[in-house]
């Protein structure tokens, strides 16, 4: 499938798929998908896609946290030094908190 914009078109669709914290491809999906359908965008369905979406994000930004802390703990353990308690604290907090996101999007679709 193919759509094209004019660019003063695209630029009202990056804005809006923007305010929505969405990439254009799932802002565009999105709105026609409920046009189709004959919902709103405060539909249910709608804000349950956005959670999804958000808690996706958010998991995204967990793991990146999670690299960051292998990467200083693999230099740490490189240059001789023993990790400190800090650090496991703080990874089990991540893999605490991704563990939190993953029932929530679980129970969000239904799983």
């Amino acid at each position: 499938m193919t759509v094209r914009y004019n660019a003063t078109e695209y630029e009202e669709i990056r804005r809006a798929a923007a305010a929505r914290s969405q990439a254009v491809a799932r802002f565009c999906a999105t709105s026609t998908l409920n046009d189709a359908r004959g919902l709103s965008a405060g539909d249910p369905q709608d804000r349950l896609d956005r959670a999804v979406d958000e808690l996706a994000a958010c998991r995204a930004q967990l793991a990146r946290v999670g690299n960051n802390l292998n990467q200083v703990t693999f230099v740490l353990n490189a240059s001789g030094f023993h990790r400190p308690t800090e650090l496991d604290a703080t990874l089990g907090l991540v893999r605490r908190a991704v563990s939190q996101v993953d029932t929530i999007a679980a129970e969000l679709v239904g799983r």
